[in-house]
């Protein structure tokens, strides 16, 4: 290794050798001993591999599975299109990575919702937020300086120390996330880097681009989510252009039940590697403490063992201030530490004066069917990890279902409304509703804020000549069928008798009358 740096810091002798050097000193976490896993014919054939190392300790401790989960401010990195659900707050943080064999790595960040700006000839962006990242990436200055001279000698072939020298990798990146429909969110996020190695180095821009889509699934909220990160012309050292680590990400999360959990999945395929899947989950053991762990695992094999794909950690809130830690080992390297601090800026929306987030625009009515605004009033309960616990009561004062009551975790502050569809006298009744049964009321309620916890408190009305209130029912779908939640009177007036019942989180509601 010590020859393979005889150079002199002009570049002459063996040319490009500078270039491999440095990429010897940062992929040395991708390339392993070759007995060990099948290794990609171009792997270590681009340039900036510092971009390839994930930033924010929670992501990394979920394995880096972290291309579907909005909300977070490390978004700037994994996927802009995740800055979307930051649009309450502002953050700023910073993360480091002791990175083993002396390498280190420092991240900072900041973020701001994008109606805080005025832009030329934009104006104020109606929703979303930017974000402002930089990347650092640096190896001890213990890298000896060689010219090279020396080794057609017989005698002696190694060439003197002429001093050390190190190496300095640098990204800024400027991104703007913002929701296009109640569950489309896109992003992008522009970078410049450069790299240095002793007296040369190189420059090149790039662009990343991501997606966010949620949907629900027998109930279940989903988030799926695909990014392309690094795309650009390359970067140029001494007399060779490198590649960038253009990496095309899929994943999907889903939150767990309870206080407020998440599960990840990913795949990842880079330009100079096989592909890769990770696992990641989050669990709070309070509100306040949570833990985490995930597994990489790349086709063929991971380069420094089995063990290298796994990583550990863990997080605690502290009012406006988060801290995490993430453990990753890599094999007869060493391991490798990273924690990160992240402060957010603004105050809880209680829904008594406090200043809450937009309304999510709602998508089209179904044939047959009438949105109807709901009216949110919520009430902080809790902070956790993954953000704010908020009891939300929804309202609306002209349709059947004029009261949803439900907790929910958010990041970001909580929206002024939402809205639900319900079906007109017209309209067809759904598919699978139960022999004998006659419909009373239909409710699509379309994506509800943040991720519900546990049931929802749904209070309908229906007209007294429709039905005695003994045979009234609320059902909810599940799947392809429809399950009976009940229903228990809770008074009337002139018109209307009112009921109450509690059901699972739904895509579609349905009050019938039960003969």
């Amino acid at each position: 290794m010590r020859d393979e740096r005889a150079v002199n810091n002009k570049g002459e002798g063996r040319p490009g050798l500078p270039v491999r050097v440095l990429l010897l000193a940062l992929l040395c976490a991708w390339a392993g001993p070759a007995g060990a896993s099948k290794i990609y014919p171009s792997a270590g054939s681009t340039s900036a591999s510092f971009l390839k190392l994930g930033v924010g300790a929670r992501a990394v401790a979920m394995g880096g599975a972290f291309s579907a989960v909005p909300g977070d401010p490390y978004a700037i990195y994994w996927n802009p299109a995740g800055l979307a659900g930051l649009d309450g707050k502002r953050h700023a943080g910073l993360f480091h990575n002791d990175y083993f064999q002396g390498l280190g790595q420092e991240f900072l960040f900041y973020t701001a919702p994008a109606a805080c700006f005025d832009l030329p000839l934009v104006g104020r962006p109606g929703n979303g937020a930017f974000g402002l990242g930089l990347n650092y990436f640096y190896t001890p200055k213990e890298m000896e300086r060689r010219s090279g001279l020396y080794e057609a000698d017989p005698v002696n072939p190694i060439s003197p120390v002429e001093g050390t020298f190190g190496a300095y990798d640098l990204a800024f990146s400027a991104g703007y996330g913002w929701r296009r429909g109640a569950d489309l969110s896109l992003g992008a996020a522009f970078k410049v880097i450069r790299q240095t190695i002793d007296d040369e180095s190189g420059g090149s821009v790039a662009l990343d681009l991501g997606l966010l889509r949620e949907f629900r699934r027998d109930g279940v909220p989903y988030t799926a989510g695909f990014t392309v990160q690094n795309l650009g012309p390359g970067i140029k050292l001494v007399s060779r252009r490198y590649g960038l680590p253009l990496v095309f990400k899929a994943g999907l999360s889903r939150p767990l039940p309870g206080l407020g959990g998440l599960l990840a999945l990913e795949v990842a395929k880079p330009v100079d590697n096989y592909p890769s899947a990770a696992i990641g989950a989050e669990y709070p053991l309070t509100e306040r403490l949570a833990i985490r762990s995930g597994y990489r695992y790349r086709m063929y094999g991971n380069e420094l063992g089995a063990s290298s794909g796994f990583s550990a950690g863990a997080g605690v809130v502290f009012d406006r201030l988060t801290f995490d830690y993430a453990f990753t080992p890599f094999g007869v390297l060493g391991n490798s530490h990273r924690f990160s601090i992240n402060l957010s800026f603004g105050s809880l929306s209680s829904g008594r004066g406090g200043a809450a987030a937009p309304e999510r625009p709602a998508a089209p009515a179904p044939e047959g069917y009438r949105n109807f605004k709901f009216n949110i009033s919520s009430r902080p309960l809790a902070l956790s990890t993954r953000g704010a616990k908020y009891e939300i009561k929804a309202v609306s004062g002209e349709s059947g279902l004029y009261s949803m009551t439900f907790v929910a975790l958010l990041r970001g502050e909580v929206p002024a409304g939402f809205s639900v569809a319900e079906g007109l006298p017209s309209a067809a009744a759904p598919a699978g509703l139960p022999a004998g049964t006659l419909p009373l009321g239909l409710w699509r309620t379309g994506v509800l804020p943040g991720s519900p916890q546990g049931d929802l408190q749904l209070e309908f009305r229906v007209p007294k000549e429709a039905s005695p209130a003994e045979k009234v029912a609320l059902l909810y779908r599940a799947g392809d069928s429809w399950k009976d939640a009940g229903a228990a009177p809770s008074g009337g007036d002139e018109k209307f008798n009112f009921f109450t019942a509690l059901a699972p989180q739904a895509a579609e509601y349905a009050a019938i009358r039960k003969d």
